[in-house]
């Protein structure tokens, strides 16, 4: 079987999941940054609006605000430990040897990874909807806020379990030819 290196899908795919992991360590960071400065500095900024915008304004309301960036690091993190479950399964189709137990508990790991990416957003979309409200008064700002159901994702997750029985009844019975032979 060829090498990562000299496979250009595998090595692709293992470029993009670590590029894909260190935007969402680089994202967390910048949300971690801006959640303290909104809980260090919401005085500051409630006094800067009020001089901009005069006393009538509504302050921020910052437990949305940090509700939504937590949420949002959260994101973060659940994205970034799913491509770190699928860069492992790359990892291992490069060594030859991709139906190992292991990757049937990483697919499984990113069905549920997945579940907790939708769960997420819906938090995300229902923090920011608070948020957004609280602009309207500088701005026209829509968030679109439904509970639609995602079918991709949702779609995802099946195909996810499903593949990672098929991982385990694979090695179940590469296991057993290793036995007979």
């Amino acid at each position: 079987m060829r090498s990562a290196q000299n496979d250009p899908l595998l090595l692709a795919g293992t470029v993009l999941t670590l590029l894909a992991q260190g935007i969402m360590a680089l994202a967390a960071v910048a949300v971690a940054l801006t959640l303290v400065a909104a809980l260090g500095f919401s005085d500051m900024i409630n006094a800067e609006l009020v001089a901009e915008y005069g006393p009538d304004i509504i302050a921020m309301p910052v437990g949305a605000v940090a509700a939504l960036l937590l949420v949002v690091m959260g994101l973060c993190a659940l994205v970034f430990l799913f491509f770190g479950k699928l860069r492992g399964i790359i990892a291992t189709v490069a060594e030859g040897d991709p139906f190992v137990p292991e990757n049937a508990d990483r697919l499984n790991a990113m069905a549920w990874l997945q579940i907790g990416i939708y769960v997420t957003s819906l938090l995300a979309t229902g923090a920011a909807a608070m948020v957004a409200k609280w602009a309207e008064q500088f701005a026209e700002v829509s968030v679109k806020a439904s509970l639609d159901l995602d079918v991709p994702s949702l779609l995802l997750v099946v195909i996810l379990f499903i593949l990672a029985r098929v991982f385990r009844q694979g090695a179940a019975m590469r296991a057993d030819l290793e036995g007979t032979v």
